[in-house]
């Protein structure tokens, strides 16, 4: 026993240098196989505030990151998260004023560790919270169309509360919404945006409205010595035989009557324009007639109205009978055609299909290149413009090929 620890104390020296020598063995090892990386997280990691003083509010809106660099084994830097982070600033017992408040780090995952990160610490702005309650202002924008009035307005509610930094609440004196009524010819109303304002009208930051929207209404009424009148067309004459009427249109379709409240409710809901003339027309026909104004009444109009009559042919159809015709059949041969008639179902304008010639419409077999027998050819039909050939039967027609006969020569 002496022996062996005399052994030992000698060789000591030489144990302690074996001991390190493969302690630093086993960290070359590791290091090989899993070899350390210093670098920089790629995602910015959020700040929490913390331990916020009761009755206090922060002015602005905080929304904090921060950079940090990590030291770790490359197979646990991989594997590192967001969550595994935990950046949080304590506000215990700050009270109003501007404070610089320091960055408490905490990486969650071993063995790695923070080694930098940056901004170290972060200012922040804190006041008393505050509320007040403001009135809701209604700002109307516009006029409505000639001839209606705008009545006051209705909101609901009238008032709304605002709460935030007690420096800045104190600054909202309303919470304004703006509406429209530009060309309405009818009561405006719905829910619109509230904004909370100063007494200059100058919008005021970080502060809350307990409703983002009211509801609002705006009456609007026709005036009295004002009436809406729809416009009524008057044509005279008849237009050309076989075209149709498809459309009256008027552009704009009412105008705006002024004049005394007896006399404007005494008209009727309509006012009509001098006669348009129509006789024997064939094609659409566009005009900016006069008005017959009653007496006592004025028109208030930016421009004439505009009236278009549209007009077209009324479309018919027509059965004809036709005999092919042959095209393309080389000498010396001779046909036979079965059936020798088609008969085909044409669409188009009354007027055009009425006045049709007997030549006008042609249904012809192309023989081009056929050989002596029988062969079934789709006839091809040629028609007017403005015609359609909807039906043609039979749809194709047999046709016999044969070589002509030899004329026999003639006796003296």
């Amino acid at each position: 026993m002496k022996a062996t620890l005399r052994w030992m104390t000698s060789n000591a020296p030489l144990l302690i240098l074996s001991l390190i020598l493969g302690v630093l063995a086993w960290v070359v090892a590791v290091e090989e196989g899993d070899p350390t990386r210093e670098e920089r997280f790629p995602q910015a990691l959020p700040v929490t505030l913390v331990n916020l003083p009761e009755g206090m509010t922060i002015v602005e809106v905080f929304d904090e990151e921060v950079e940090v660099t990590v030291r770790a084994p490359d197979s646990v830097w991989n594997s590192l998260k967001v969550d595994d982070f935990t950046a949080t600033a304590d506000l215990t017992e700050l009270g109003t004023g501007i404070h610089e408040v320091p960055i408490h780090l905490v990486l969650d995952k071993h063995p790695s560790r923070v080694t930098q990160f940056e901004p170290e610490d972060i200012t922040l702005v804190l006041q008393p919270e505050a509320e007040q309650t403001v009135p809701v202002h209604v700002q109307v924008e516009g006029e409505p169309t000639l001839g209606y009035l705008k009545r006051a307005s209705v909101v609901d509610p009238r008032e709304v509360k605002v709460s935030g930094p007690s420096t800045y609440v104190a600054q909202v004196v309303k919470a304004a919404t703006r509406v429209s009524v530009e060309g309405a010819t009818a009561d405006i109303e719905g829910k619109f945006q509230l904004q909370p304002l100063d007494s200059e009208g100058q919008p005021v930051p970080y502060v809350e409205l307990a409703l983002e929207r009211v509801d609002v209404r705006i009456p609007i009424e026709l005036s009295t010595y004002y009436r809406p009148l729809a416009v009524k067309v008057t044509l005279e004459g008849q237009i050309a035989y076989g075209y149709r009427i498809t459309e009256i249109s008027v552009d704009p379709p009412s105008v705006t009557a002024s004049g005394h409240p007896s006399v404007i409710a005494a008209l009727p809901g309509f006012i009509e324009t001098e006669p348009i003339s129509i006789e024997r027309a064939q094609a659409d026909i566009v005009e900016r007639p006069a008005l017959n104004i009653p007496s006592g009444v004025s028109v208030v109009m930016d421009e004439q109205p505009v009236v278009r009559v549209s007009i077209e042919a009324i479309q018919s159809s027509l059965t004809v009978v036709i005999t092919p015709q042959i095209q393309g059949l080389d000498p010396g041969y001779t046909t036979t055609v079965s059936p020798e008639t088609v008969v085909v179902i044409l669409s188009g304008p009354l007027p055009v299909l009425e006045t049709l010639e007997d030549d006008d419409v042609r249904i012809l077999l192309d023989l081009f290149g056929l050989l002596p027998g029988t062969h079934q050819i789709e006839p091809q039909i040629a028609v007017p413009e403005g015609v359609t050939a909807q039906s043609i039967n039979p749809a194709t027609i047999q046709v016999e090929v044969a070589i002509a006969p030899t004329p026999t020569p003639s006796e003296d």
